[in-house]
């Protein structure tokens, strides 16, 4: 059994030398473990880094990256990963709590004040024969990470080598759905724990190909999927609520909306009658904006609302929709229909190794998501308050409320500090509305959050919208969709602005952020 995550790198590496690991450079996987050894071999001899020191990533998604990461953690140091969406007084600010004695960054994130920075993209000129890998165990930390820090001071999370390594182990899992050689789309950052699980851990252990895109460019998607073919598209939930719109707009466009949903609803029974060729011609341009060879899509970073997910899933594709945390290496659960070897269809649950319970569920089964196993970090860093208040009989507390249907599917219902008490003492889950709103095309974003209007709580929305839509068309939107829904939930009260809103580096829509910015009259309001 491997002991850290640079013996995971080596029996690999190892075992699959002349497999294209990183595809537009054309480097096998024989080529990033001769690197890794090299910028190992840099780290120890120029900077002496070694065993429990903190070394800094500050960087996009570039093979560099990659390589410096599993460097670092080859000597045994830690790995602090740094948002580059971050300012350069937070970027001080982490390094100094977390005692980090060098950056290594791209050039356009240097900052003075702070510890020694390296330029990360620097060719290494070392020997890797000269390389010699640290004793470091599976209970040793592997890499730091900041909470977001929406609210009051952020957390560090530490994750231990046995932390990725379970995750590594647990994307096994999925051998029956992604087979070797499958190349992963790579844009989302690598900063983030999803990078860390999609677009390096994942692609090793699963014997796939990466496609590294530093570029947030939609365009730049559109191009490499052409040229490329990518079979496993991992997003965040906002860029799949995009294609979903862009995909309706396009066949409204065309007059062929209706159609559309008709045969995307019922494909099967149509295959099954002998019109195979009606349903591949409303069908097939849609794949083909993924490249045409698309079979996964991965959906982490936040919630992904149920109507993109059945949409996608109807089109053919295997839609693995990942709920967790940074604090539990990213996966604590995958929604993840597909067939088992056994001929068995999976359909939920977390990664090998890990529990979930619904913590004291009310009448409809809703409670507290639970987490508990082996890829739950040991707890935060020097901070014993925030861990006694994040664990119970050794089960991670998320703060997140859900329910599980009866198929395992975990349903997120959103933040528990953001569930909406109504004064009946009803709760609204602004998770459900907000899904509930975005099926109207016009509506691009929403953010629901608690209100009070005339000293009464309410549900109250701000939407981002098409340019050229009103308010009152926005109003005519929602009392159509309010029909759907117990009057109590309705939202009546709504503000608007065609500009982006707030988000987290994962798309994660800002609500404080937002509410702030509606009291200080920077969106126009509908009717209260």
């Amino acid at each position: 059994m491997v002991k850290n995550i640079y013996e995971m790198l080596q029996q690999v590496c190892n075992q699959n030398k002349d497999r294209i690991f990183f595809v537009r450079q054309n480097e096998t996987y024989a080529d990033l473990l001769k690197k890794v050894k090299q910028r190992a071999v840099l780290l120890a001899k120029r900077f002496g880094v070694k065993k429990g020191d903190t070394v800094a990533i500050l960087s996009g998604n570039t093979p560099e990256f990659i390589k410096s990461y599993f460097a670092i953690t080859s000597q045994g140091a830690r790995v602090l990963m740094l948002d580059t969406g971050l300012s350069a007084a937070e970027h001080l600010n982490m390094m100094r709590r977390t005692g980090c004695r060098l950056a290594l960054a791209q050039k356009s994130h240097f900052v003075d004040g702070g510890p020694e920075m390296f330029d990360i993209e620097t060719p290494d000129d070392t020997d890797e024969r000269d390389f010699t890998a640290a004793d470091v165990g599976r209970d040793d930390l592997a890499m730091l990470s900041f909470t977001s820090g929406s609210t009051g001071n952020p957390k560090v999370v530490g994750l231990t080598h046995n932390n990725i390594l379970s995750l590594a182990d647990g994307a096994l899992f999925y051998k029956p759905v992604i087979h070797p050689g499958y190349t992963f789309y790579g844009f989302l950052p690598l900063y983030h724990i999803y990078g860390v699980v999609i677009n390096i851990v994942a692609p090793l252990v699963l014997r796939g190909k990466l496609l590294l895109q530093p570029v947030l460019n939609p365009r730049e998607f559109i191009a490499d999927f052409k040229k490329y073919h990518p079979e496993v598209i991992p997003a965040v939930p906002r860029v799949w609520e995009s294609f979903y719109k862009k995909i309706v707009d396009t066949a409204k466009e065309k007059h062929a909306y209706t159609m559309m949903r008709i045969v995307v609803a019922m494909q099967r029974p149509l295959r099954a009658v002998g019109l195979r060729r009606v349903v591949d011609k409303v069908t097939r341009p849609i794949h083909d904006i993924f490249g045409g060879n698309t079979k996964v899509l991965v959906s982490a970073g936040a919630t992904l609302k149920p109507t993109i997910r059945r949409f996608f899933e109807r089109l053919g594709f295997v839609v693995g929709d990942c709920y967790g945390l940074t604090e539990c290496t990213g996966p604590g659960n995958f929604n993840f229909a597909f067939r088992l070897p056994n001929g068995k269809m999976y359909y939920a649950g977390p990664l090998p190794g890990n529990e979930l319970q619904i913590h004291n569920p009310d009448k409809d089964g809703v409670g507290e998501i639970w987490l508990r196993g082996n890829m739950v970090m040991p707890g935060y860093i020097d901070n014993d308050e925030a861990n006694a208040a994040a664990f119970e009989d050794g089960w991670f507390k998320t703060g997140d409320l859900g329910k599980l249907d009866k198929k395992g599917s975990l349903i997120v219902k959103g933040r528990q500090k953001q569930v909406i008490v109504l004064d009946s003492g009803k709760n609204v889950y602004p998770d459900e509305l907000e899904d509930l709103y975005l099926q109207n095309e016009e509506i691009l974003a929403a953010a629901v959050f608690e209100y009070t209007i005339r000293g009464k709580i309410v549900p109250y929305a701000v939407f981002q919208v098409k340019p050229g839509t009103s308010s009152a068309r926005v109003a005519t939107l929602l009392k159509a969709s309010n029909l759907k829904i117990a009057p109590y939930k309705w939202v009546k009260h709504f503000a608007i602005t065609e500009d982006e809103l707030p988000q987290t580096s994962a798309k994660k829509i800002k609500h404080f952020a937002v509410k702030e910015m509606l009291d200080a009259g920077l969106f126009t309001r509908g009717e209260d």
